[in-house]
């Protein structure tokens, strides 16, 4: 993955979130799969619609307007609601609240460690 790729894998899943993309595929692992996977620092795959290296994903166009794309949905992430209905996660089902914005900072820190930003 590019970092240019990254930046619309990560918006792709603020727009999950927010309810602006939807997935077809069931999760091939379970929730303990993907924690265990994740604490050995190998790689989690993603659901094929959020897949940048496949060419799944939304398509990087221009960085500069998809840098922008990701700071409005990041924007828009954190200024939900308690009460917001969150859909469920794609491998952890229904998460409250703090616990969307924890993978959500997990999962954005991991593609910035990746590429050391």
């Amino acid at each position: 993955m590019t970092v240019h790729q990254m930046v619309c894998h990560c918006t792709d899943f603020y727009r999950l979130v927010l309810g602006k993309k939807k997935l077809k595929e069931k999760p091939s692992l379970n929730a303990q799969e993907v924690i265990q996977l994740a604490q050995s620092k190998k790689t989690v795959p993603s659901p094929k619609e959020l897949d940048q290296v496949k060419g799944n994903g939304t398509p990087p166009i221009e960085f500069k307007k998809d840098i922008i794309a990701l700071k409005t949905h990041l924007e828009e992430f954190y200024t939900l609601e308690e009460s917001y209905n969150y859909p469920s996660h794609f491998y952890f089902g229904k998460l409250n609240h703090l616990e969307w914005r924890k993978i959500a900072s997990y999962h954005m820190n991991h593609h910035l460690r990746q590429f050391r930003v």
